[in-house]
């Protein structure tokens, strides 16, 4: 495993797309602790930055950054479909690795990557609530940090739809306009079109999204002004919940296990030519 990872890092550090993105990735979520702060304007009952405290700051930024894995999942399409374009993946079978090893390398490098998601989201999650925060203890501090793991999963199953799409297409721009499309374009239409069904919650890439979904503003409000007297709900139920969390995670599991399965399928049945 370690050998598969050092084969894949010397290929990255030597494609220049994979460092401008994950740059630019990186750079997003650093500016972030700028930004977001001095956009902070006056709202009735609450101000931006009451967002950033703990122990909400966990749950607005996972919800407000899951944009990003779009460019993670980018990546992968780039580095993926580049190796067919290069011959990389003929290559390394004439030198010894099996395909089921040329996979194993994709989805190790799926790993890494939404680690460092994670991680950085996390970082930047615990410096803005450091800075913003009036009352701070350690349990109001850890508190929705289980938001982490979700936010995990998504950049995992981001990256996997990412892999699928590189393997079933090949070709790099297509690749990248398909995998847009989907997120930006199909994905909204369907959920329009299927606004009156149930159904339209099981779409692969709105379960993804659900994952981090937008905090209980509600709540926020309420803790805000202190008032013994409860906001309706109902005046401000803007978005609907969609599925309970535990069924959204577990189809968000199985859709990325078949992207992974369709994955093994296609490295297996490929010409490397």
């Amino acid at each position: 495993m370690r050998r598969l990872l050092h084969i894949e890092q010397v290929k990255l550090l030597n494609y220049n797309p994979f460092r401008i993105t994950l740059g630019i990735y990186f750079l997003a979520f650093s500016l972030g602790l700028f930004i977001y702060p001095a956009i902070d304007k006056e709202i009735p009952v609450i101000s931006l930055s009451d967002l950033f405290r703990f122990p909400d700051v966990w749950l607005f930024l996972t919800w407000i950054t899951e944009p990003y894995n779009i460019l993670l999942a980018l990546i992968i399409i780039m580095i993926t479909t580049k190796e067919f374009n290069n011959h990389t993946f003929k290559t390394q079978i004439i030198f010894g690795l099996s395909r089921t090893e040329l996979l194993l390398q994709k989805l190790l490098l799926v790993v890494v990557l939404s680690l460092f998601a994670t991680l950085l989201l996390g970082i930047t999650s615990l410096t803005l609530g450091l800075i913003y925060s009036y009352k701070l203890t350690f349990k109001i501090a850890m508190e929705n940090t289980w938001i982490l793991g979700r936010y995990l999963v998504s950049s995992f199953a981001y990256m996997s739809m990412g892999l699928l799409v590189a393997l079933l297409i090949k070709n790099t721009a297509l690749s990248l306009l398909t995998f847009l499309a989907m997120r930006v374009f199909v994905d909204p239409v369907l959920f329009l079109i299927l606004r009156e069904q149930e159904v339209r919650w099981y779409l692969p890439m709105r379960t993804t999204t659900q994952l981090t979904p937008v905090p209980n503003l509600i709540e926020i409000f309420e803790r805000k002004i202190n008032s013994a007297e409860s906001i309706d709900e109902s005046a401000l139920d803007i978005l609907p919940e969609g599925l309970p969390a535990w069924l959204n995670i577990m189809l968000v599991l199985l859709y990325t296990s078949l992207a992974i399965w369709f994955s093994h399928l296609l490295m297996q049945r490929r010409r490397f030519t």
